[in-house]
């Protein structure tokens, strides 16, 4: 592993790292600091629940687009003009929820800001994976499998920190004050990761945009790879859901981020052990696993009593989830056209935010009525869909390896 990330500093320099890491909080921030934020200003959690989620449709429709539009014209243009929408957006939404003399009434404007922030929000974790791709693809296999382990783990770090940050800032300096600071973190961090000497490898294609490239995106591939990061953050929504409404149960609830975090922990050391895993064990027989493993896994949650148990199997819950996610993204990483990845790459990690959205929807409305123990079959239907999509998932490249092979040979043909 270590010369994997040696190669990988060689590539793109030390200083890659941390602005590839710094430049997601703005993303992982959002939905909970606009929770948290239009919770204080209209004084319903009901209102504040809705603003998030519409952030977050916000975010699944935006991230496509943007992916789209960096392999048209860039991801230099593209994340700074993100970037400076984004910060327009976020000015907009702390003026339309700032309340005047009572609390405000959650309305269309506020809900348009909500929507227009998760449109515009600069999407540099899919961003950095196309970077790493097509830098490292056909020049160091192994190199690669440790940029896609290496970026789950960051994505899942981020993902943990944005929101706790979040908490902590809103405690400190007020309710609005998470946005401000993921605003000044736009200014500073996006064009920083967008003129950074890496983004020579997130130029434009041109033929991006033509029907022969785009004929040759494995569409029908996409969409098993995309069931499969719908499924896996329909798991962490609906655990968030359930850890929520248990730690409320045992009287305790400001330990749920603390309890929740746990699932990261595991999830970013299994994204990163990938490297390490025998080159026999193919993508298909990874994913097919870990998701065995992961279905008795979250049958155990339904024994939990105590908070502390719930921490322990949140880690065991974990530990398969990193390694399908960086199957997923290699698996795409090598299917996809250069001149499609930010598309791809960018609608991938918008299908975890829609799961996301989809379990703390679908997780709450059982909450409600049944308690944390109803909230929970969301999450086993979500784990038995990441095992069936492994099992599609095998299934296509199955079928497809006769294909490949057929024109791997009239290939070599040519060549001779």
């Amino acid at each position: 592993m270590s010369s994997g990330f040696s190669t990988m500093r060689a590539a793109f320099g030390a200083d890659y790292f941390i602005v590839s890491a710094l430049a997601r909080l703005p993303l992982s921030m959002l939905v909970l600091g606009v929770l948290t934020f239009v919770s204080h200003s209209t004084g319903q959690l009901s209102s504040a629940g809705a603003a998030s989620a519409i952030a977050g449709v916000g975010v699944a429709v935006g991230a496509p687009l943007s992916g789209a539009a960096a392999d048209r014209w860039g991801q230099r243009a593209t994340l700074l003009a993100g970037a400076l929408a984004y910060c327009a957006s976020l000015l907009w939404l702390l003026a339309a929820g700032t309340p005047g003399d009572g609390p405000l009434a959650f309305g269309p404007g506020l809900a348009a800001a909500a929507f227009c922030a998760g449109l515009v929000v600069p999407q540099c974790g899919p961003m950095t994976r196309v970077r790493w791709i097509r830098r490292l693809a056909g020049r160091d296999a192994h190199a690669l499998t440790a940029a896609q382990g290496y970026e789950s783990t960051i994505d899942e770090l981020s993902f943990v920190l944005g929101p706790a940050a979040v908490g902590i800032i809103a405690v400190v300096a007020g309710p609005a004050a998470p946005l401000w600071v993921a605003l000044a973190l736009t200014v500073v961090t996006v064009p920083w990761f967008a003129l950074h000497r890496s983004s020579a490898s997130g130029t434009a294609h041109r033929g991006a945009a033509t029907a022969a490239t785009a004929d040759r995106v494995p569409w029908a591939l996409v969409g098993v790879l995309l069931l499969g990061m719908l499924s896996i953050g329909t798991v962490f929504g609906s655990l968030a859901t359930t850890t929520t409404a248990f730690v409320t149960e045992a009287g305790q609830p400001d330990i749920g981020g603390l309890v929740y975090a746990a699932i990261g922990i595991t999830s970013g050391l299994g994204a990163l052990s990938v490297a390490r895993w025998p080159s026999r064990w193919s993508s298909a027989r990874r994913w097919i696993g870990c998701g065995i493993v992961l279905v008795p896994m979250v049958a155990l949650l339904w024994l939990t009593a105590t908070p502390w148990q719930l921490s322990l199997l949140f880690l065991l819950v974990g530990a398969p989830i990193g390694p399908v996610l960086v199957t997923v993204f290699t698996a795409a990483g090598g299917a996809t056209p250069a001149g499609r990845l930010g598309l791809v790459m960018t609608l991938l990690s918008a299908g975890v935010t829609l799961g996301t959205s989809i379990g703390n929807w679908a997780g709450g409305s059982l909450a409600e009525t049944g308690g944390h123990a109803a909230s929970l079959w969301v999450t086993f239907a979500a784990g038995c869909a990441v095992l069936v999509s492994g099992v599609l998932y095998a299934t296509r490249e199955a079928l497809d390896r006769p294909r490949n092979l057929q024109r791997a040979t009239e290939g070599a043909k040519l060549e001779q």
